[in-house]
């Protein structure tokens, strides 16, 4: 900022001190005009002073506005339209707000290069958490959504992936406690084995907090077991008990083996009724979410069909530290 900017400067007397303790005196005290956007009152005049100095803290007083830096450049913006109305660039230790229209233009490509760097690691962290909604990202790592709102944001691979029927109405009862209902259902078999030879998987999900367990399966046979496994490990690593089991009416969950082992440890068996997916939403939507991530993962990294397992075991671990509504 030059001087030769400033006016109405009127005799003026006045002592400050300097960062080493030395008096300067002030000649005067004017306004100084720099753009459209940018004009401030109350500016002394030190001519003993070498450099022109600006306070960060006046000015956004004065302009009522914001000022965010960079390693490289600062950028002021008005806080009540969040327009830029001036940009400052680092030389040596110190930001020189240089306001020549080619300085600006420099300014202003530095600022985009500075926002080109958050937009890259913003899509890194989609891609590496499974391509999950940017307004969860948002709230995971909102930092560098500073000045990129989340809607921006459009995946050509989202879309691929994660196209689907109209919802279904989600139900408004939600169980209390954790375990006290477990949503259960079998998906398969797939087209392309895994490379240990799995086609299906069971899915297990509790209603009250949505966290889910995968287990890969060669055939629907293995439902009982995989039950089993999994309501001691419920019973031993949470010390809770499982009341209620909602599951369709498939053969692997409808049998006499399965019904004595339930009725045995006292757990209620909820069925859906035939061809109505909808009683039995938590497990269609969670499986819909999981195979979408899948999809997502496999299209963006190009990789062969065959690591669907993997894919879906990743997911699921993603899924569960992401956040969520629930």
């Amino acid at each position: 900022m030059g001087l030769g900017l400033a006016q109405k400067f009127g005799s003026y007397k006045y002592i400050i001190s300097s960062a080493n303790g030395t008096s300067l005196s002030v000649n005067g005290e004017g306004s100084v005009i720099f753009t459209e956007n940018i004009s401030l009152d109350s500016v002394l005049v030190v001519p003993t002073l070498n450099y022109n100095l600006l306070s960060v803290a006046q000015i956004t007083l004065a302009l009522q506005c914001i000022i965010i830096f960079w390693p490289n450049l600062c950028v002021f913006k008005d806080i009540r339209t969040r327009k830029t109305i001036g940009y400052g660039t680092k030389r040596g230790k110190l930001y020189y707000l240089d306001l020549t229209p080619a300085t600006c233009r420099r300014l202003a490509q530095a600022f985009s290069m500075n926002k080109s760097a958050a937009n890259s690691e913003i899509w890194l962290w989609h891609k590496r958490l499974g391509h999950p909604s940017f307004g969860y990202l948002n709230k995971l790592m909102p930092k560098l959504f500073v000045q990129l709102p989340d809607t921006n944001f459009k995946c050509d691979v989202c879309e691929l992936a994660k196209s689907h029927w109209v919802p279904f109405q989600i139900s408004m009862n939600k169980s209390p406690t954790p375990f006290m209902v477990v949503h259960s259902d079998v998906w398969g078999p797939t087209n392309t084995c895994s490379f240990n030879g799995k086609r299906w998987f069971i899915s297990f999900i509790d209603d009250h907090t949505c966290m889910t367990w995968i287990c890969l399966m060669k055939c629907k046979s293995e439902v009982s077991s995989l039950f089993k496994q999994f309501h001691n490990m419920v019973a031993t690593q949470y010390s809770s008990v499982i009341q209620v089991l909602r599951s369709d009416n498939g053969g692997e969950f409808v049998n006499q083996e399965f019904k004595q082992y339930l009725i045995y440890h006292g757990i209620v068996h909820q069925t859906t009724c035939p061809y109505t997916p909808q009683q039995n939403g938590i497990t269609e939507h969670k499986n819909r979410h999981l195979l979408e991530v899948v999809r997502a993962s496999l299209f963006k990294a190009h990789m062969s069909t065959k690591y669907w397992g993997e894919a879906i075991t990743t997911a699921t671990y993603l899924i569960n530290r992401l956040p969520s509504s629930n």
